[in-house]
């Protein structure tokens, strides 16, 4: 499951998941966006009449989400002191130039990371996360806020809720048939998931693992069988998905560990559901690809930054070709070869390993995206194995 979805959906997720019963679309003349301002400013006094907060931390990128959790921060506590940490890679596209001119705008105190090594400490990470995952240096981000305040806001949950994932929705519906199943609803759903597996994705395993796809999909069928509107299943399918089961644990386990509290205005209750009950058109615009409209036509209204075209926008993400080339490449050779645990216990192909790893460590190699990915999941693979099943490392091990 991790391997192919990045997630485990067989787990017990830490909030309760949706059903096709939480959809109820309103087709009124309601004004969606003072309601959304609202329920922000209802959620913001909630938190201030039960915390007294005096700072906190917000994890700022160039995106919609958290810039307009800093507004409705400023205009509804604005004797609250807020300082912005963004995360950089050293990419000539980061995003810290355009986070930090946003909080001079809103005259926040501004902290930009650039992370030189993101996978050195990934032990530690695992450790926390207590799953395998590569792409784990979001916990620097609140490791460096803890120092400021120990409540710490973030955008999570508007893609999902808002309909932010808008190069998958065109691909998912020019393909989509009228009238077609479940199951090619769920190949088509993967099928725009495409950097989370390879073209070859069932030679990955060893002997001790029995892959297969017609069990990955059985678990999409609630979320495509059902009468909602093929984007609504795709949005159930997405809040259900890597939401509920990667972005969601990993946080409440940098939180716990770190004893701070995250806290996004798009997750609670009320905002969901009133998210959910918003016909899909009134988020996402399939004639010029633009979504979360709502949250785009709100943030036009605040002042200063106006460029808030976020399409292509990479948030807290390092280039996979970038990181390869740095270190990745190096790190990973190293821990992925005939010796590794997860090699010798028949949990992955050696064979499969080694002709992709010749074909990406040779001389001007194709860096194929989907297969650096894969790499770097297996090789957080063998870290968790080696840290937890075999316990042949520690947690303080550096790579």
């Amino acid at each position: 499951m991790m391997l192919t979805l990045r997630y485990d959906p067989t787990k017990k997720p830490i909030r309760k998941a949706l059903t096709k019963e939480d959809f109820h679309p309103r087709y009124g003349e309601e004004d969606i966006e003072s309601s959304i301002i609202t329920l922000m400013q209802e959620e913001l006094s909630n938190i201030q009449k039960t915390n007294k907060i005096r700072h906190v931390t917000l994890s700022l990128s160039g995106g919609v989400d958290s810039r307009l959790t800093l507004a409705m921060l400023r205009q509804f506590l604005p004797e609250v002191k807020v300082s912005c940490v963004s995360v950089g890679f050293g990419n000539a596209d980061d995003e810290v130039d355009v986070a930090k001119e946003i909080a001079r705008v809103y005259d926040c105190d501004f902290h930009g990371l650039i992370l030189e090594d993101v996978l050195s400490e990934l032990p530690k990470l695992i450790s926390i996360a207590r799953e395998p995952r590569w792409n784990l240096y979001h916990y620097y981000a609140f490791e460096y806020g803890k120092h400021l305040s120990d409540h710490f806001f973030t955008g999570d949950g508007g893609d999902e809720l808002f309909g932010g994932y808008t190069f998958r929705y065109h691909k998912f519906l020019s393909l989509c048939p009228p009238h077609v199943g479940w199951k090619e609803k769920v190949k088509l759903y993967l099928s725009c998931h495409e950097r989370d597996w390879v073209p070859d994705q069932n030679k990955i395993f060893g002997k001790a693992i029995n892959f297969s796809w017609d069990k990955i999909h059985s678990y999409f069928k609630p979320y495509f069988e059902n009468s909602l509107d093929p984007l609504d299943q795709v949005f159930l399918a997405d809040f259900n998905g890597k939401l509920l089961f990667d972005w969601l644990p990993v946080n409440h386990a940098f939180e716990k560990h770190l004893g701070i509290q995250i806290r996004s205005l798009f997750l609670n209750n009320r905002m969901i559901k009133f998210a959910f009950d918003l016909p899909w058109n009134k988020k996402y615009d399939p004639k010029t690809r633009a979504g979360k409209l709502p949250l785009r036509s709100l943030l036009n209204k605040q002042k200063g930054v106006h460029d808030i075209n976020d399409f292509n926008k990479r948030g807290f993400s390092v280039g996979l070709e970038y990181l390869w080339n740095k270190n990745a490449r190096e790190i990973v050779t190293k821990y992925l070869n005939a010796e590794s645990e997860i090699i010798r216990n028949n949990l992955i192909n050696a064979k499969w390993l080694t002709s992709h790893l010749n074909d990406l460590t040779e001389e001007n190699p194709q860096l194929d995206p989907r297969y650096l990915n894969k790499m770097l999941s297996i090789l957080a693979l063998e870290i968790w194995y080696r840290l937890f099943i075999s316990h042949s490392i520690k947690s303080s091990k550096r790579l």
